[in-house]
């Protein structure tokens, strides 16, 4: 990860298909790489219902990750699912060449939630042609309970657990079904597999050596 660093601060881009679900999935590392210098910039797909509030839940988590935040469909309710892949893949393709990306963070291609796997294939999709690093995050307590796999790396976020909790408790609306103390429980038991206090789990799907 350092070497994201070493060229004016890195960049870095994480694709999330909801307010909450980076927070969850990615916050530790998307703090410690803000902490370290990175630019950071969350593309947030939809905000399916409540949206006046959702956003402003968004903007605070954001604001604790010390990120940059872009909701893709703000100007309406709506879900992934309801989006045309073409359509979904063009406004990736923007964001991508708006951001120029050293690193971009998505959904896991096998998680459980079906529009949290669409986000992952446009994704992909739109990073055909652009060279960057790419990790899909497994760090949410229902994705680890039925992963086929604990994750091909880890991230280190001792440092950062308790901004990524902060964050995920932004979303207030959304608190009865978050549970902190899992998020936490999660990072500490990926910490204990990898050696570290606390830790987020990744697939890591291109790196450049």
């Amino acid at each position: 990860m350092n070497r994201l660093l070493e060229q004016n601060g890195g960049r870095v881009l994480a694709f999330g298909a909801h307010p909450d679900d980076l927070e969850v999935g990615a916050g530790g590392l998307l703090a410690r790489l803000a902490a370290e210098g990175a630019d950071v910039t969350l593309a947030v797909v939809s905000i399916p219902s409540n949206a006046e509030q959702r956003k402003r839940e968004a903007i605070a988590g954001a604001d604790l990750l010390d990120a940059e935040l872009f909701i893709l469909y703000e100007d309406r309710p709506c879900r992934v699912e309801d989006i045309p892949m073409h359509e979904l893949v063009r406004r990736f393709d923007n964001i991508v060449g708006d951001v120029r990306p050293d690193l971009v963070i998505t959904h896991s291609a096998h998680d459980l939630h079906w529009d949290h796997s669409l986000v992952n294939r446009a994704t992909v999709s739109a990073l055909r042609r652009t060279p960057c690093d790419l990790l899909a995050f497994l760090s949410s307590p229902e994705m680890n309970a039925q992963s086929r796999s604990i994750g091909q790396c880890f991230a280190d976020i001792t440092k950062t657990i308790d901004t990524k909790i902060q964050a995920i408790a932004a979303h207030e609306s959304q608190a009865s079904k978050l549970g902190l103390e899992s998020s936490r429980d999660l990072a500490r038991a990926n910490g204990r597999i990898s050696g570290y206090e606390y830790a987020e789990a990744y697939e890591v799907l291109r790196v450049r050596i």
